[in-house]
């Protein structure tokens, strides 16, 4: 069965509403080569990989987190990778959309599964400087930080993390931030926060965190957002059931870390 473009978009937005993502994102629609939509392969990126991989599978949209175009094209060059993705795609008539900071703001999105995952509990969505992105929570028990390490390793299948050295006791409230979220240092802590959790971050975000008494743990940008897969298909595949609709929506077989640790 096949739905409508417009139709696949507005069942995307229930989830993950356009209004949420911020002014420098561009979560959307990003390439329109058809009216309908039959066949959804679901990914974390736009890479040649899952470009070929959608082609082969027949499917005729690609739903990723993170956007493909950030800035207004000019031309295209099939020699610049980003280039050469979407002039595949235009090619084999696979459109894209892509659910961003909307997804990691909406609720039900990355950072609800990341603060699920640790276990917290009692879990907010910040309204400050996190600007609805950041979840704060409880851990069920007071932790030395070397435990809490141990469990963010754990619930995100990684082998290490980069920490501050801060100087701390037990921590019984933290903070998690999917992708880049240094920036959230001072508003971890204005929420009562002990440590935060994200996948990217920046010298200085390291010394802000032990100047504040923050655990800053980054645990890598791939490794705190590659849950989008699993997220979104399952709340797409909810709401199509609640309209009593069906699409054929397929999670990439392609899905890895850009990056590995040797």
């Amino acid at each position: 069965m096949s739905v409508a473009t417009d139709e696949f978009v507005r069942i995307v937005e229930h989830i993950a509403p356009r209004e949420l993502a911020y002014d420098w994102d561009n979560s959307g629609l990003l390439l329109r080569c058809g009216d309908t939509v039959s066949r959804v392969l679901i990914a974390l990126d736009a890479t040649p990989f899952v470009a070929e991989e959608a082609k082969r599978r027949g499917c005729d949209m690609i739903f990723v987190h993170h956007p493909l175009l950030f800035s207004p094209v000019k031309s295209l060059n099939c020699h610049k990778p980003q280039d050469a993705v979407l002039m595949k795609l235009i090619r084999a008539g696979i459109s894209l959309y892509a659910a961003h900071t909307t997804f990691d703001r909406a609720n039900g999105g990355i950072n609800d599964v990341l603060a699920k995952n640790l276990g917290l509990r009692d879990v907010i969505v910040t309204p400050d400087a996190g600007e609805m992105l950041m979840r704060v929570g409880n851990l069920p028990e007071a932790m030395e930080k070397n435990v809490l390490f141990a469990r963010v390793k754990d619930s995100l299948g990684v082998e290490s993390l980069r920490v501050s050295q801060t100087e701390c006791g037990k921590i019984t409230r933290v903070a998690v931030a999917g992708g880049s979220g240094g920036d959230f240092v001072a508003a971890a802590k204005m929420q009562g926060a002990h440590a935060l959790v994200t996948g990217e971050v920046k010298h200085h975000h390291f010394l802000e965190a032990a100047a504040y008494g923050i655990v800053l743990i980054e645990a890598g940008h791939y490794d705190t957002e590659c849950a989008f897969v699993d997220a979104i298909y399952m709340s797409l595949q909810s709401r199509l059931n609640e309209l009593q609709l069906t699409l054929g929506l397929k999670k990439t077989e392609n899905e890895k870390a850009p990056y590995v640790f040797e």
